[in-house]
C-alpha cells in the first residue's frame, strides 16, 4: 500500500491477508483478535482500526503528548487513512462476530474503538484517531487504568477492584486529603507525595484504588510496583511522560530493612517532592510504619561515631512524601459505627445481640479495624 505514517501495518500478517482476500490466514488472525480484544460486532473492521488506535507512529506520538500536528504531517496521514480505507475497510468478504465475552478493558478505551470503528469515510476515521491519541494515548497504556511494573515490563490489570470512597466507612479527614491532593494532580497544580501509614486493616490500600475509581474518567492511572523495581522508577518516568494520562506510582506495604538499598533509590526519585505542573507522575505508599526503615536498639546504640547522622538518613525517606497520612485503628465506638453502617448498606439494623457477635468476632480475628468490620458484615450476611 505504500503508506507514509502506519506503515508498520502493513507487516501484520493478518492485513496482509485482507488485501490478498486470503480467507484461512485472515479467520485465524481474526477469531483470535475477536476472542480477546473485539469489542463490536465487526471483528474485520475493528481488526485495522485497533491496529490504527494502537499504532505508535510519529502522529500518535505527537497527539498523545498535546504536541502540535502540521499541516504537512496531517496531509499525509490523510493519505494513508484514504488508501487504507479503501484497501482494508470496504466490504469485507467474510464476516465473524465474537462471541462478547469482557475484555476486562477500560470503558473509555471500548467506546473509543467502537467509535473509531464506525467511522463513515476516511475524514472522520482520521479525525476519531487523533482524538483517540490525545485522550487515550495508544498500546497498552490505553487499554486499561490499573496496571503493574515489575522493573522491566508494564502489564495491564483487566477489571480492576470497584472499591468507592462509600464503602470506606470513616477516615474522613483522611480520604478529604487524598482526594484534594490528587485533583489538584489532575488538575496541573502543585500536588505531592503521599504516605498513608497506620494500624493494619484501616483503609490504607483501599483509598488509593478508591482514588483509581473516582478519577479514572479524568485521567488518572495507577501503577502497582513491588519494593524490587524502585531502581526502575526513573526509567519507569522517562517511559510515561509522554502518555495524555497522570499516574500514581503505588507502593503497597511497604518497608525496608536497614541493609536494604532501595530506600536511596526511592530518595532520589522523590527529590522533588512538590511535582511542577507539568508532571504526570506522583507516588503513593503504603506502610505500617510511620519510619519505613526498621530500626533496632542495636542500630541507636551502635558503633558508627557518627550515628545521629545515619539515624536522620534513615528517617528523611519519610520526610520525601510531602503528605503523610495516618490511619488509625477504630475504638470500640467507631469500630461498631462501621459495623452498623455496612450492615444498614445490606438493609439490616444493628441490635445488641449483633454488636455483641461483632465484638466477639474482631476479638477471635484480628482486632478492631475496617478490614474485621467487613469480614465480620459478610460472615453475618453469609449466615443470615
Amino acid at each position: 500500500m505504500d503508506l507514509f505514517i502506519f506503515n508498520d501495518i502493513e507487516r501484520d500478517a493478518t492485513v496482509r491477508a485482507i488485501l490478498e482476500r486470503d480467507n484461512v490466514p485472515l479467520l485465524r488472525g481474526i477469531v483470535e483478535f475477536a476472542e480477546t480484544e473485539g469489542v463490536t460486532e465487526d471483528s474485520i473492521r475493528e481488526y485495522v482500526c485497533s491496529m490504527l488506535a494502537n499504532d505508535e507512529n510519529v502522529l500518535s506520538e505527537l497527539a498523545k503528548s498535546g504536541r502540535r500536528i502540521g499541516s504537512d504531517l496531517r496531509r499525509f496521514a490523510k493519505l494513508d487513512v484514504d488508501m487504507i480505507y479503501k484497501k482494508l475497510l470496504s466490504k469485507a468478504a467474510v464476516k465473524y462476530t465474537a462471541s462478547g465475552n469482557d475484555t476486562g478493558f477500560y470503558e473509555g478505551y471500548i467506546k473509543s474503538i467502537c467509535s473509531i470503528t464506525s467511522a463513515e469515510n476516511s475524514e472522520d476515521l482520521l479525525a476519531r484517531l487523533i482524538l483517540h491519541y490525545k485522550t487515550l494515548g495508544c498500546g497498552l497504556l490505553a487499554k486499561y487504568i490499573a496496571f503493574r511494573f515489575d522493573g522491566t515490563d508494564i502489564t495491564g490489570i483487566p477489571n480492576p477492584d470497584a472499591i468507592t470512597f462509600d464503602d470506606i466507612v470513616g477516615m474522613d479527614r483522611q480520604k478529604r486529603v487524598l482526594i484534594d491532593n490528587t485533583k489538584a494532580f489532575l488538575d496541573g497544580k502543585f500536588s505531592n507525595n503521599v504516605l498513608l501509614f497506620g494500624d493494619r486493616g484501616t483503609g490504607k490500600s483501599s483509598s488509593v484504588k478508591a482514588l483509581l475509581n473516582e478519577f479514572a474518567s479524568e485521567g488518572l492511572r495507577v501503577i502497582e510496583l513491588p519494593k524490587s523495581a524502585i531502581t526502575q522508577i526513573p526509567e519507569l518516568m522517562k517511559r510515561l511522560e509522554s502518555s495524555p494520562h497522570k499516574y500514581i506510582l503505588f507502593l503497597d506495604d511497604l518497608t525496608f530493612e536497614r541493609h536494604d538499598t532501595e530506600y536511596r533509590a526511592l530518595k532520589i526519585a522523590m527529590e522533588g517532592q512538590l511535582q511542577a505542573a507539568s508532571g504526570n507522575v506522583l507516588l503513593y505508599a503504603t506502610s505500617n510504619r510511620r519510619h519505613l526503615i526498621r530500626e533496632t536498639w542495636a542500630d541507636r546504640q551502635g558503633d558508627e561515631v557518627n550515628v545521629n547522622d545515619t539515624k536522620q538518613e534513615m528517617l528523611s525517606l519519610a520526610e520525601r512524601f510531602g503528605i503523610g497520612l495516618y490511619f488509625p485503628a477504630p475504638d470500640p465506638k467507631e469500630y461498631y459505627e462501621i459495623v452498623r453502617v455496612l450492615l444498614e448498606r445490606r438493609g439490616v439494623e444493628m441490635t445488641e445481640e449483633i454488636k455483641n457477635e461483632a465484638n466477639r468476632w474482631q476479638m477471635k480475628y484480628g482486632g478492631k479495624s475496617g478490614r474485621c468490620a467487613k469480614q465480620f458484615v459478610s460472615d453475618f450476611m453469609h449466615r443470615n
